[in-house]
């Protein structure tokens, strides 16, 4: 079986798998357990300049070859570019102009990759055949970053959104059984309703809800959904709410799912909703956390910072959710952290979240320090 068929029915395993266990599944190489089995190498996750340099280590010699792949969904499956094996002169770079396509090892023309790039995320797999036959490997993991300020159709339509419906659905879920075990009634006003998805949900369990959304492009969509009156294009951060929901004030229920980050004042968000909330009304946010163990370790290169719409991701944690919500009139009921996040196809970046998908110890330990990258809060209005 040829590799670009092996690497396209496991990227299809993989997408399965992780559907069926809402997980983002990972695959190490067998051999990832050996350093000599993985080329030693510096790359950068983040790219900052108009060139990729990847910094190669080995010191041997052998032939190397190298293939630039780049993403279907969460996978990196899609081959793009091949470079013919030739001679490893050593330590070197390997760079990759992103304005011309030129690629080049060790100052040496290597070819040109198709521009533009089908996305923002791509990958190297590198290949390394010493002249005894023994082969390293490696994976690199490489996104550039969106520089630009308009939010809509894009936004929601691009890879941030690679299927926002079914991305979404188990975390609806999981908020409408927060919402149920600690009470909470209607009405919701949702900020950051997307299309729709967690007020559908919630009109099954008899919690009739309204949202705004900054995107054109998903209110669109939720009102077809929902029907009028429902769903309005709002910017709460600049723009008063709309009439027709100051009107339904004031609401049991309050939801900000992976909406707080986006906010360059989040706090500040926070209480120009308040007024809106009920005496004993219930708060629901998800969002991330700026003191979890991966943004320790991978610092602005922390999938965080891949979102260019995470202007607030800095000022977010437990930490400051502990001291602002209290603060602000709420008392918190219940604040979790989850997840690795971090879907590089690097495998030594890989590991952390394979460690956390596989080992309770580890999901435990992250629960207890509060370590995770996603933040899950309900808090109730004084």
């Amino acid at each position: 079986m040829t590799a670009p068929v092996v690497t396209r029915l496991k990227g299809l395993f993989l997408r399965a798998l992780s559907r069926i266990t809402n997980r983002h599944a990972v695959l190490l190489p067998a051999e990832a357990g050996r350093d000599d089995a993985l080329i030693d190498l510096r790359a950068p996750y983040r790219v900052t300049g108009t060139v990729l340099t990847v910094d190669l280590r080995e010191t041997g010699s052998g032939r190397l070859s190298a293939t630039l792949l780049g993403y279907e969904g969460h996978f990196p499956v899609r081959i793009l570019w091949t470079g013919e094996a030739r001679e490893y002169p050593g330590p070197s770079a390997l760079g990759l102009d992103l304005v011309s396509g030129a690629v080049r090892l060790g100052g040496s023309d290597w070819g040109r990759v198709p521009l533009p790039l089908p996305g923002r995320r791509f990958c190297w797999k590198l290949r390394l055949v010493a002249p005894d036959g023994r082969v390293r490997e490696r994976l690199t993991g490489h996104y550039v970053p969106l520089d630009v300020s308009a939010v809509g159709r894009e936004y929601f339509e691009g890879e941030n959104y690679v299927d926002h419906e079914a991305q979404s659905a188990a975390d609806h879920q999981e908020i409408v059984r927060l919402l149920r075990a600690h009470g909470a009634r209607g009405p919701v006003l949702e900020i950051g309703c997307a299309t729709g998805g967690l007020l559908a949900a919630l009109d099954a369990e008899g919690l009739t809800g309204v949202g705004v959304d900054i995107s054109e492009w998903a209110i669109a969509r939720a009102v077809e959904r929902l029907g009028p009156d429902r769903t309005w294009v709002c910017d709460v951060e600049k723009d008063e709410l709309p009439a027709s929901i100051t009107a339904r004030r004031p609401f049991g229920t309050l939801v900000l799912a992976a909406v707080l980050e986006h906010f360059r004042e989040p706090f500040a968000v926070l209480a120009r909703l308040t007024p809106f909330a009920a005496p004993g009304a219930v708060l629901v946010i998800s969002t991330t956390n700026r003191d979890s163990l991966s943004q320790m370790l991978f610092g602005s290169e922390w999938e965080g910072h891949f979102d260019w719409t995470h202007r607030s991701v800095d000022q977010i944690s437990a930490r400051t959710l502990r001291a602002e919500l209290p603060a602000l009139g709420w008392r918190i009921e219940r604040l979790t952290t989850d997840l690795v996040w971090d879907i590089s196809a690097d495998p030594t970046r890989a590991t952390l979240r394979e460690w956390w998908a596989t080992d309770a110890r580890f999901r435990r330990l992250l629960a207890e320090r509060e370590l995770g990258d996603i933040i899950t809060c309900v808090a109730v209005k004084a």
